[in-house]
This record gives C-alpha cells, structure tokens and sequence, in this order.
C-alpha cells in the first residue's frame, strides 16, 4: 500500500510532538498517536509495513501487560530487537504512538519486530489496518461492564476480528479462549495440569459455566481458579484441548513459582499461581518465534515485575507488595495469594471509580472477600482508600472482618502512614489499588524506599533474595 502525504504528514508531526515531549521528561506515546491518528486514520496500517518479521500482539482480559513484559524480557534475552508499548498505552492512540517512536523520520522502522500490548476492546480496530502474525489470548473475565458491555460481545468481537492467517497462541484451560481454535488453522495452546489450589470442586466466580458452541451446562473434572480447569460438554463433544505446552509439577516456595514443562524446569519470582499462566503464554510465544528453552529460562528466570503487578518496594518498615486489582477474578487470585503466604496481613486497598477504573464497583460485591473474613484471625488491618473507601470497607464487614480492624483513610500518604506504623517483622503488607491509584501509590512507595537510604544495587540484591 502507497504511502500518501497524509501519512508523511501524520509521522513527521508524530514525531515532532515524541520529541517534545521526551524533552520535558514525559512519557510522549499517546498524544503524538492521537495527533497522527487524527491527521492519518490510517497510519498504523502504513507504520506496520515496516516489520518485516511481523507484529506479535498480546490481549486479554488478565495478564496481559505482565505477559507482553515477559515475552519482552526473553527476547532481549535472545539479542533482538523490536518495537514495543512498554509503558502499557495499550489502545490505539498508545499503540501508534510507540510504533512513531520506532519509526525513522524517513519511514522506516527500527526493528523488524513489533510487540502489542492491546486492550481487547482496541483489538477489532487494531486489526482492521494490520494482520498480527502472532497473537496471544489470555483470558477473558468481566471488566468494566460500564465501558465493555456484556463478556460475550467482547469474546465475540475479539474472535471476529483476527485474520486466518495470524498464528494463535490460547489459553487451553479458558473455555471462552479455546473456543478459538476450533475453526482456525495455525493455533498453539498452553495449559496447565494442576496446581497445589485446584480442586474438583469451585465456589469461585465463572464466566463460563455454559458451552460457548452449544450452551449446554460444562462439566469439569478440574477447576484452576474461575473458569480456568479441565471442562468438557456432554452436549457437542466441546474439551478443554490438549495443550502443546503444559505445565507440570507446579508449586510455589517463598514467592518463586516452580514448574517444569516436558523435562524442561523453569523458574518465576512472581506470586500468584496466575501468573504461570502469563509465563506459559510467553514461553509458548517465545518458541514460536524461534527461541531456544535455555533462552527463554533465563528469560522468565531473571524477569523484574513491572508496575503494580506483584512489584515489591523495600522500606525502613520492611516490603511491601504492591498489585493492581480490576475484576473479581483477579482480586480472588490476588486474596488466594495473601492467604497462601500463611502470615499475619496487613492490607490497603485503594479503591477508584473514575473512568479507568470503571464507573460501576458492584462488582466488588463479586469478590470472595468472605475468605478473609474466614481469615481474620490472621488480619491485623485493612486500610480503605480512595473515593469509594467506605464502599470497600462495607464489602468488608459484610464479609466478616471485624469493624475495628478496618481504617478509612483517603489521603494516600496517610494510609501508607496508618498501615506501616504499628507493622511489627512477622507481618506481611500488601497494597492493592484499582488503576487511577496505582502510580500515586507507586510514586509515594518509591519515594519512601529512596528515603529508606536503600541504594539501586541494595534494592536489587533484595530483589534476588526474595527469589531465591
């Protein structure tokens, strides 16, 4: 396709708004890709041209900035290059915008290479100007009802929209991920054969209690967490698919997940038995582009967590873990994961309903809080912040964790204050915020683990420790 002035027009302004952007130590990717966006509504199909060994894009409901990071950090691990949306600007002005930024103001591209983060809902407009050579699908669970609609139609709009021709990477153990395969040539699968949590049995939130082909009720013979098991319909013959790469012998001991696949042993320092979900997206992504298992172990061995995603800060108090939640699904993994770790808890939870987070909350109403409140014995405090604080401390009494242990706080700097001031060494402190207060909060603990006096290469040492 020939490239038209608007095109030139569109990079070059592009590229002049990244500059001056970066020159005032901005991020610079979504401006300059809603400038170019709006004088070229075409320009990511031209941009896209310049990768000449294809586009991997990367979407879901879950996991999926974690999962692109993952992949990213394998594939400098094998020596290559690409464009990539690290900051996580994940919808279509986000994504022109780093393709610019890896764009030579002459047009071509810096890398053959490109690495998508890409928001589901962006996935049908991402590919009406570009055929991904490899996209991987993670899950899919409600999310922001108010902005997506119902899960269906998301699934549903997904799936229509990737070309033939894309090599798909799926998650076998997610029935409205699997479902995807089944009319497409060129798909990969990933799952796992059971984790120390699963169980035959699931009182947890499912998406997918009916068969996505015919609608009949799915029997499992194993659930993972939410709708993620073994599953199979007595009405069409629908199964969980045999997975090509399958995780097994899995654990996880002090915060490092174990698993092997074939002979093969890897290692990830993330917590979180979902978050062998992501490794296995990227592992299986990673071979599919021609990287060895000795490079993809290192890869996953030596993977620092991005922002809010299990990302751990080193105060004079001692460590603080700090995880985004947005759904009930991933706050029920994140709750299994304080849980898991069997010490006293301390826990902020920040809670937001500006429009990135979603404007409707009752989905808090989803989350198996009850488990804390069978837990409360091991509960010391629950800070509730953000502007629905008293909604999240409500959801908490109702769910059986004593009134006296829960604080309201909206200052952030006072309820990081709350929680550290009585923290004694045995307790375990987890900060847990929806998206508008993730990097209020990350910036309050970064500031704090600089004034702890720990130096950059201390930080990393404790880092190392806690993964060992």
């Amino acid at each position: 396709m020939k490239r038209t002035w608007r095109f030139w027009i569109a990079l070059w302004a592009g590229k002049i708004v990244t500059r001056g952007l970066l020159v005032t130590g901005k991020k610079g990717t979504t401006l300059p890709g809603k400038i170019a966006n709006w004088i070229d509504p075409q320009i990511m199909r031209h941009l896209s041209m310049a990768y000449s060994d294809g586009v991997v894009m990367v979407t879901g409901t879950n996991g999926k900035t974690t999962t692109a990071n993952l992949l990213a950090n394998i594939l400098l691990e094998a020596g290559k290059t690409f464009a990539f949306n690290q900051a996580g600007a994940n919808l279509v002005t986000g994504i022109t915008g780093a393709l610019i930024q890896n764009t030579r103001w002459r047009g071509s591209s810096q890398a053959n290479l490109a690495l998508l983060e890409v928001d589901e809902a962006t996935v049908p407009k991402l590919c009406e100007q570009l055929s991904p050579s490899l996209a991987i699908i993670t899950n899919f669970f409600r999310d922001q009802l108010d902005r997506y609609g119902e899960l269906d139609t998301t699934v549903r709009l997904v799936r229509e929209s990737l070309p033939q021709g894309t090599v798909l990477v799926l998650n076998a153990d997610d029935p409205l991920v699997a479902q995807f395969g089944m009319n497409h040539e060129g798909s990969l699968y990933y799952g796992v054969e059971r984790t120390p949590d699963s169980r035959s049995e699931s009182i947890e939130t499912r998406e997918a209690r009916f068969c996505p082909v015919c609608g009949t009720a799915l029997d499992y013979s194993l659930f993972h967490y939410g709708q993620l098991g073994i599953f199979e319909c007595q009405g069409c013959g629908f199964h969980r698919p045999e997975p090509e790469i399958l995780a097994q012998s899995v654990c996880l001991e002090e915060g490092v997940l174990q698993f092997r696949v074939g002979v093969t042993p890897f290692i990830l320092s993330l917590q979180g038995y979902y978050n062998l979900y992501n490794a296995l997206a990227a592992l299986t992504a990673a071979r599919q582009l021609g990287v060895s298992d000795s490079i993809i172990k290192k890869g996953l061995g030596n993977f620092i967590p991005q922002a809010g995603r299990m990302e751990r800060f080193y105060l004079s108090a001692g460590e603080i873990t700090l995880t985004l939640v947005k759904n009930p699904t991933g706050f029920d993994q994140v709750i299994q994961t304080m849980i898991s770790v069997d010490k006293p808890l301390r826990i902020l939870i920040g809670i937001n309903d500006l429009a990135a987070d979603g404007r409707d909350i009752s989905w808090l109403w989803d989350v198996n809080f009850e488990r804390l409140g069978r837990y409360e014995e091991f509960i010391h405090q629950v800070v509730c912040a953000g502007l629905r604080a008293e909604d999240m401390a409500l959801r908490l009494k109702y769910a059986g964790v004593k009134e006296e242990k829960l604080v309201l706080m909206h200052s952030l700097s006072g309820a990081l204050d709350c929680l550290l001031t009585e923290r004694d060494e045995s307790e375990v402190v987890f900060v847990l915020p929806t998206y508008t207060l993730l990097f209020p909060l990350r910036d309050l603990l970064e500031q704090r683990q600089d004034k702890a006096g720990l130096s950059h290469s201390q930080v990393q040492d404790c880092r190392e420790e806690s993964s060992v």
